[in-house]
């Protein structure tokens, strides 16, 4: 089990998880609101297998959060008013902006009165905005943090236990939702429409992740060891779990093509599989990458992943303003008719995701607008840094150029 220390070393791990997990997010809802550009049943099915391959990212998100957190906290004093003027400043107060933002943005013609009580409600509720549950659970998580804490240092002695009786209760949860909550004879109840309307946005739900990140933020050492060493079983572990998803999305929709919103459903048993398969999957590839140090001390494109995950935070937010207000409705339109459906597709993908970190990114370094993206403003870029000539570096800094060249005789 890991102990506590004074600074612990930085997961440079978890950047690449981080930026991948925020671009698959924008992947979701572009792929989900491009579906119009499918006009065939058998495209439409394939644009819903890729979305359903990507709903991994609310449960690595949760995993990665508690990983990152519990690694930071525990063993050490928990100071709550640290903690949360900290989180306060770098999370709640973006999310109650942006929630503002996007709450306008939805109800332009409403009264002011009534738009009012509306916007206050969307932030309660987290409903301002499609993407915003993701920041509700961040912020649910931060008051389950210091129970979290004390769990594992009177039961963290017994991980597999935990994760095992943890795992149960969660595929347990799912199939009972899936088969139980979201149809069959509950569905119509009170209690069902009230669960299927909020769990997405409720952290109990995902309680399972929570716990896996958790237990491998307290034996990072030994989950270094076993990713490292059984790298081939940890592909074809997440190889296996796609096909299962897959299969499982294929055999509910063959037999009524209508039921592909059921299908595609983040809460049923075959999720959770899938789910841990790739999250082991992830931390594998980025920890082979992490740990393959260039002479500098840093793995191979350190800077980069930094960069991209200083700016996920703000990719999370701002992925609406490029998927709703510009790619679908401006940029689309001026697609080629003749261009097939999965390049397009894959555009508004990609320009969606593009504006969003480059947004997020410029954000990172504007005062004022970098807290909207939940960080402090960044350091200016260093001339230094970007390696340009000297004369060039010199310039900048109002300095003339030496002379050095001796003259040529004529």
């Amino acid at each position: 089990m890991a102990t506590a220390k004074a600074a612990r070393p930085y997961l440079s791990e978890v950047d690449p998880i981080r930026s991948i997990t925020a671009i698959s997010v924008v992947g979701v809802h572009a792929l989900a609101y491009a579906m119009f550009l499918n006009t065939s049943t058998w495209g439409g099915e394939i644009q819903n297998g890729a979305v359903t391959a990507l709903h991994f990212t609310r449960e690595i998100f949760l995993t990665i959060t508690a990983f990152v957190l519990v690694y930071g906290y525990f063993g050490k004093p928990f100071k709550a008013k640290t903690f949360w003027r900290k989180r306060g400043l770098g999370v709640l107060l973006p999310y109650v902006i942006w929630s503002i933002f996007y709450a306008w943005v939805n109800r332009p013609h409403t009264p002011f009165g009534l738009w009012v009580g509306a916007a206050l409600t969307d932030t309660l509720t987290g409903y301002a905005s499609y993407q915003l549950y993701f920041i509700m659970l961040t912020l649910e998580f931060y008051l389950f943090l210091p129970v979290l804490l004390w769990f594992l240092g009177r039961y963290g002695h017994h991980p597999w236990r935990i994760l095992g009786i943890s795992c149960i209760i969660q595929i347990i949860t799912m199939y009972l939702d899936y088969h139980y909550v979201q149809v069959g004879p509950f569905s119509t109840t009170g209690f069902s429409q009230f669960v299927n309307l909020y769990q997405w946005r409720l952290l109990p739900f995902y309680q399972f992740y929570v716990l896996l990140g958790a237990v491998g933020a307290l034996y990072i050492e030994q989950v270094r060891a076993f990713v490292l060493r059984h790298g081939r079983m940890i592909v074809a572990g997440f190889a296996a779990g796609l096909g299962l998803l897959w299969v499982r999305y294929l055999m509910q929709i063959w037999p009524d093509p209508n039921q592909q919103g059921y299908a595609i459903s983040v809460f049923q048993p075959t999720v959770v599989v899938y789910s841990l398969s790739l999250v082991v999957f992830a931390y594998w590839f980025a920890y082979r990458w992490s740990s393959r140090k260039t002479p500098t001390g840093k793995p191979r494109g350190f800077r980069f992943w930094r960069l991209l995950s200083d700016a996920s935070f703000g990719i999370y937010l701002v992925q609406p303003i490029f998927i709703n207000l510009l790619v679908i409705p401006l940029i689309v339109p001026l697609f080629p008719t003749a261009w097939p459906v999965v390049l397009q597709v894959a555009l508004v993908w990609f320009l969606s995701a593009a504006g969003s970190v480059g947004m997020s990114v410029l954000f990172l370094y504007v005062p004022g607008l970098s807290r909207l993206v939940g960080r402090p403003v960044a350091h200016s870029i260093q001339l230094r840094s970007l390696q340009w000539p000297a004369a060039i570096q010199n310039l900048a800094r109002g300095q003339r150029p030496a002379l050095t060249a001796t003259r040529t005789k004529e």
